[in-house]
């Protein structure tokens, strides 16, 4: 596993006392936002990527005169 085993233990714990304080339901809903926010991220952000790929296509298509 990669990072520090600090932060990994403590959030470990953290989660252990969400649970006990919360419910298992709460903090899988509160993972399953917190996923769901990266890969809306990440959509986006591959989004940006693929048109200013596509304008650069149109631009060199224009450019050989197809």
């Amino acid at each position: 596993m990669h990072g520090n085993p600090w932060l990994r233990l403590l959030r470990r714990e953290v989660e252990a006392l969400a649970r006990t304080s919360h419910g298992d339901r709460y903090v899988n809903e509160r993972q399953d936002k917190a996923e769901l926010a990266r890969v809306n991220r990440e959509i986006n952000r591959l989004r940006t990527s693929l048109a200013a790929f596509e304008e650069r296509r149109s631009k060199l298509s224009s450019d050989l005169g197809g």
